[in-house]
């Protein structure tokens, strides 16, 4: 059958029902590969970051304030980026994105100072940041609602993936006893996986379901969760550009302020193990930077795990219950108390290899909060999820600016005078206590369309 000629009324046209094609999953996996391989770009220098001071000769505040730079582009961008992919259709928004910010990284990886390495980290995270606001809509446009928390789930355990490889492969290459390959070697390799991406998604991906030739009416069905005998063609209002969601609205609404918040907390929670959490290992353990990158991957292979768990139980109690308050908000409220309570015993502990094994069971927990986050998104944002995404990203990226910094410098201050290295710990619990406080004024339920 020519998939371009489809009937919009199967029973009186004659045509025969078909099974429903199966593109969706084929389209989640090209944008969880997509997470997943952008952090080889975004994390590679938190591994090699005391080989990059040692070499430009920087010190910890300033290495800070490159991690930070990034973190201000991605938080910067996350709005205008989400507006790209509503404007221009995510298919050329996404792979734009991946070539340039791959471009960036080569950049990096030649700098020669604090200032080009600055510059670079900075542009990375401008073209980074559609990363999750352009996913959001994908998953808005392509999953049915009943997959909004294993789709988001995907997504989310793509990005630790992404983060615990980078950590691990990172170390492991840098490390003089091994490989002893130069940083920027690495970096530049890292780079090529976005690009040859890119142009496979832009030959692959169509943005909108309905102009994709392999895709048949039966899993249009499907995607739109229509009853059997609806015209999939009927919901095309879907594919119009949605009138501007104002900022009145969003400030009206204490969700998204729940929402925002939360978001901030636990990235800021989170940004301690991309960001300074290998060289903390280095400091205080002494350990080599290969054991450090196994130590440092860690929590984020059990955010993976818990990510997968979360949307699971995301769309079970939404199925047994129907209620997204108890399957988005109920879940990642428990998930990041857990979370906060073992991120906060792990101080207690006396070896590095302890410290990271309570830490993991803890960052299990708060990817179990993961995919309620997402889903959440999707519910609030409607047709706006993009920019809604985008918002409640560019709260989190706050965070990612403000924490390196913190630690950049609270790192030196602790190494000079001898302190206490337990209370970067105890900050760290502290924001998934605050996260999880949140989720008590979240109501996914209400959507900004209404």
């Amino acid at each position: 059958m020519d998939p371009t000629n489809k009937p919009s009324f199967p029973e009186e046209s004659g045509y025969v029902e078909e099974r429903p094609t199966r593109v969706r999953w084929f389209v989640l996996a090209i944008v969880a590969f997509a997470a997943s391989s952008a952090y080889l770009t975004r994390h590679c220098i938190s591994a090699a970051n005391t080989t990059i001071a040692k070499e430009l000769d920087l010190t910890e505040p300033q290495m800070g304030m490159v991690m930070g730079a990034f973190a201000l582009g991605y938080m910067l961008f996350q709005v205008p980026t989400g507006w790209l992919g509503n404007r221009f259709g995510t298919r050329f928004a996404f792979a734009l994105s991946s070539i340039v910010w791959s471009l960036c990284n080569i950049w990096s990886s030649v700098a020669a100072g604090l200032g080009m390495l600055m510059a670079s980290r900075f542009g990375l995270g401008i073209f980074q940041a559609g990363l999750a606001p352009i996913s959001a809509k994908i998953l808005r446009d392509w999953m049915p609602l009943r997959s909004f928390g294993m789709s988001s789930a995907a997504i989310g355990a793509s990005m630790s993936v992404g983060g615990a490889f980078t950590m691990w492969l990172t170390g492991w290459l840098l490390d003089p006893a091994g490989n002893n390959l130069d940083w920027r070697t690495i970096f530049f390799a890292y780079s090529f996986v976005g690009i040859i991406w890119a142009v496979g998604f832009a030959w692959f991906f169509r943005t909108r379901p309905e102009d994709h030739p392999w895709v048949n009416q039966e899993e249009l069905k499907q995607i739109r969760d229509l009853p059997e005998k609806a015209d999939p063609s009927a919901d095309g209002a879907e594919g119009d550009p949605p009138r501007a969601l104002s900022a009145k609205t969003l400030l009206r609404s204490l969700s998204m302020w729940g929402l925002c918040l939360q978001s901030f907390c636990r990235s800021a929670g989170y940004s301690f193990f991309v960001t300074w959490f290998f060289a903390f290992l280095e400091y205080v353990y002494g350990i080599d930077k290969a054991t450090a990158g196994f130590y440092n991957s860690l929590p984020l292979i059990a955010v993976v795990t818990g990510s997968l768990a979360g949307g699971i139980i995301v769309d079970g109690l939404f199925r047994v219950t129907g209620s997204k308050i108890m399957s988005r908000s109920g879940t990642a409220f428990v998930a990041l108390t857990v979370c906060g309570t073992l991120t906060m015993v792990s101080a207690w502990t006396s070896e590095a290899w302890q410290l990271s094994a309570v830490i993991a069971v803890g960052a299990l927990f708060a990817g179990i909060g993961n995919p309620a986050a997402w889903a959440a998104t999707l519910d609030l944002g409607g047709r706006h999820v993009a920019v809604v995404m985008g918002v409640m990203n560019m709260t989190g990226c706050l965070a990612g600016v403000v924490l390196p910094v913190l630690l950049g410098n609270w790192f030196e201050e602790i190494k000079q005078s001898g302190g206490d290295w337990d209370s970067v710990i105890y900050l760290h619990a502290g924001f998934y206590f605050c996260g999880a406080l949140c989720w008590l004024v979240i109501k996914p339920n209400r959507s900004l369309d209404a």
